[in-house]
């Protein structure tokens, strides 16, 4: 991978990052606990790591920062369905009375009933996730409803790339999508009816409900 695309996770609960390659150098900001942050480069020694994300750069402690690791190098075996949920990117709702026959299909792999499951305006989180999952060879939860996924698998506390992310909206509702990656208050999440497309956004983390994993 060229070092210019490089990601890091933080390890510690807080990270200092100082405006230069030394415990003594002031330190600008902090970085919390599963922040993914973007790699610079590397100082002199082999210590310090200069990182950078939406609000900070700065330097870093190597023993704090652990390497995420991308598509290419194993990624995509652990969790297949990331790579079918990334090459779903740009997939949005027609406008008007039409319906994308993609979007279709993702309903209709749950059990959401007509004439719901053949209108793309009807909301379609879940049954993406769904679908990804379905495709890549493991059971979803054959539902609509997004938070059916807080039964699915096992639950942890330390999420993965590409595990499934869920939070809250309103008093019932709430939105899924595959995790991929936490910078400060905000989740960065791979999922569907975002914007009514597939993209990445994030969500604050203030609205999450849990992480799953395959049980």
């Amino acid at each position: 991978m060229p070092e210019g695309e490089r990601t890091y996770q933080v390890t510690a609960i807080a990270l200092n990052v100082r405006e230069s390659p030394s415990i003594t150098a002031r330190a600008i900001g902090f970085l919390h606990k599963d922040d993914v942050v973007d790699y610079i480069s590397t100082s002199g020694d082999g210590y310090w790591l200069k990182i950078t994300n939406e609000s900070l750069e700065g330097w870093a402690s190597h023993k704090y920062l652990t390497q995420v690791q991308d598509f290419e190098e194993g990624e995509e075996d652990k969790f297949p369905w990331l790579a079918i949920a990334t090459a779903e990117r740009g997939i949005k709702e027609f406008p008007g009375n039409g319906d994308n026959p993609r979007i279709v299909e993702y309903l209709q792999s749950t059990s959401l009933d007509a004439p719901y499951n053949a209108n793309d305006e009807a909301p379609w989180c879940s049954a993406f996730v769904n679908w990804c999952v379905e495709r890549s060879g493991y059971e979803g939860t054959d539902s609509a409803w997004a938070r059916s996924w807080l039964n699915w698998g096992k639950e942890t506390s330390r999420p993965v790339r590409g595990c499934i992310v869920v939070f809250k909206r309103e008093l019932q509702s709430g939105h899924v999508g595959f995790y991929i990656g936490k910078t400060g208050s905000k989740i960065s999440v791979l999922g569907g009816n975002q914007s009514d497309e597939v993209n990445e956004s994030k969500y604050p983390a203030s609205t999450l409900l849990g992480y799953r994993l395959p049980g």
